[in-house]
């Protein structure tokens, strides 16, 4: 498919269809990770997007904040220019899905490109991706201790859980932590193990095809469209007097 000059809503001068000098490293505005072709960008302001980046939903309705719907932001709105991501806990400068009610947010990847369930080698079972816990609880891979207020991925028949960085090389989606992260999460900081999967998964992410996450974002776009629908039915079948 041929990526052409396009307009988007987090840049005010037209994209255009770019390619990567040789030994070149450039990092994606909307998910944090490197940049790999195709791609657009604006060479005046540095400003580079990956086409797959391009057209994930403006809104979605996430199951880990379900009374309220999250708005795509190009730029996080704290004063800081940086937000702390509700899932895994790290810190963004790029893309967020955000509900302001709130003050709640997360990274593009973890809104969109997380799996429901993984498999690792260490656990005989399927681990579900889990949004909370009751109380902070042991890492079973690295050791350290998870936040309960951060995402997971768990078995609840073993009492198995693990960080969202902690699962291996085969996961396809991973989040886009900023490549200048910060620590400062107090007792709660992402350990060195799940550090360095972060970097292990950024390659992973990298490799994601094009249908891959255009199929993810159709998803959600299919679910927008029916809770639309399911609204619009409800106000039709409301008795009238």
């Amino acid at each position: 498919m041929k990526v052409e000059n396009c307009q988007h809503f987090s840049h005010k001068h037209i994209l255009i269809p770019l390619k990567l000098d040789e030994g070149e490293k450039i990092y994606c505005k909307a998910c944090e990770l490197l940049i790999i072709e195709p791609f657009l960008g604006c060479l005046s302001c540095t400003y580079y997007l990956h086409d797959h980046c391009l057209n994930t939903p403006r809104s979605l309705q996430h199951p880990s904040h379900p009374d309220h719907p999250l708005t795509l932001l190009p730029i996080p709105t704290y004063p800081t220019g940086a937000f702390s991501c509700n899932a895994c806990g790290s810190h963004g400068t790029g893309f967020s899905y955000s509900c302001a009610h709130y003050e709640f947010d997360l990274h593009m990847n973890c809104a969109l490109f997380l799996s429901a369930t993984t498999k690792i080698v260490e656990h005989p079972h399927a681990l579900k991706l889990t949004f909370n816990h009751p109380q902070i609880f042991p890492c079973n891979i690295c050791g350290a201790a998870i936040d309960k207020q951060f995402w997971s991925y768990y078995c609840s028949d073993c009492d198995f859980g693990i960080h969202l960085g902690c699962t291996k090389h085969g996961q396809q989606h991973f989040c886009g932590a900023s490549s200048s992260r910060s620590n400062n999460q107090s007792a709660m900081t992402q350990p060195s193990g799940a550090v360095d999967a972060v970097d292990r998964h950024r390659e992973v992410m990298n490799e994601t095809t094009e249908n891959q996450l255009a199929l993810l974002t159709l998803q959600n776009q299919i679910h927008l469209h029916y809770s639309q629908a399911v609204a619009d039915r409800a106000r039709w079948e409301c008795p009238r007097y």
